[in-house]
């Protein structure tokens, strides 16, 4: 089985100043911590065959035969499964199929803060007051030390909503025709850029939400004890299940154990129920046909002709001489 899944990413991505959001912007509904979540959209189930490394069978001709006996002759597929005996096999042209995985099909934002970074560095002016005393005359000399130190977190924060408060100050005297400018159509892109930029300097308070939608690509062999198994386990917990429900169609028939001459084996394969869920929300449901929950069965090479599904390998023609 093949299994595609689509899958939607949210990250949760705290601001750089958060702390300060309350005490700047007055904002109590804000992203306090990192947290990445996975929302399943869509899974596709599909299946393919392959060759069973446990079902291996061999064609031990006589050493010695009639010379009036008839030639026998075997059609096998590309993965060795049997398809025709004494028979011909129409040929079915194929196209190649080139398939290809996209891991990342939308993306929203980006993955962090890069409008945080700007300068570092703040004025400091340090007044010095040197006070002389000459019999009753007072002196005062005002002296200037200019430094240049590091912002602090405040100072950014700060720094941060003032920008905030201008750029809306900007689009009010914008939309109001304060300039008294005749701006046309583009006034619609200056509104929406600084819509933009205060949205940015905002983000720098109240986080971000980064959605990606993600693709995943699974192969998964149906067997008796993985009926019910998890494929696949996101960060945040939660799971993708796969349940196997089997609908034996067989009845009585006795599978086949030992040497049979002059006989071939070939499966009967089983229609089974596909569900995929996660939660409790059912993704997919389909029936498929799989071969390794069927039996094995034989039937005599004696004066036949036989054809075999391609697919299942299942006997669908038999034709007595």
């Amino acid at each position: 089985m093949r299994i595609d899944i689509v899958y939607e990413k949210i990250q949760q991505l705290k601001g750089p100043l958060s702390s300060y959001t309350n005490e700047y912007l007055g904002i109590l509904d804000f992203i306090t911590t990192d947290k990445i979540e996975y929302k399943p959209i869509e899974v596709v189930v599909s299946s393919f065959q392959e060759s069973d490394p446990n079902q291996l069978y061999f064609v031990q001709f006589p050493a010695e035969r009639p010379k009036d006996a008839k030639g026998s002759s075997f059609i096998l597929s590309d993965i060795g499964g049997l398809l025709a005996y004494n028979t011909e096999l129409q040929k079915e042209s194929k196209a190649d199929v080139i398939s290809s995985d996209q891991t990342f099909i939308f993306r929203e934002g980006d993955n962090a803060f890069p409008y945080m970074s700007q300068y570092n560095k703040r004025k400091k002016v340090d007044t010095i007051v040197r006070t002389i005393n000459i019999d009753t005359v007072v002196i005062k000399r005002f002296l200037f030390n200019t430094s240049w130190v590091d912002k602090s977190a405040s100072d950014k924060a700060k720094d941060a909503a003032m920008q905030i408060e201008k750029i809306r100050e900007s689009r009010y005297n914008l939309i109001s025709g304060y300039q008294e400018v005749n701006y046309g159509s583009s006034i619609l892109y200056m509104d929406q850029q600084l819509r933009k930029m205060e949205n940015d300097y905002l983000e720098l308070f109240i986080g971000r939400n980064l959605k990606t939608i993600e693709k995943r690509t699974i192969y998964f062999i149906p067997g008796n004890s993985n009926k019910n198994s998890e494929i696949l386990k996101f960060n945040d917990g939660k799971s993708v299940v796969i349940r196997i429900d089997t609908k034996d169609i067989s009845g009585n028939i006795t599978e086949v154990s030992g040497s049979i001459n002059n006989s071939v084996f070939y499966r009967i394969p089983t229609p089974v129920d596909i569900t995929v869920s996660s939660g409790n929300i059912n993704y997919f449901n389909g029936r498929f046909v799989v071969n390794q929950f069927g039996v094995v069965s034989s039937v005599p090479l004696t004066n036949t002709k036989l054809q075999f599904n391609k697919e299942t390998g299942n006997l669908i023609n038999v034709v007595k001489e």
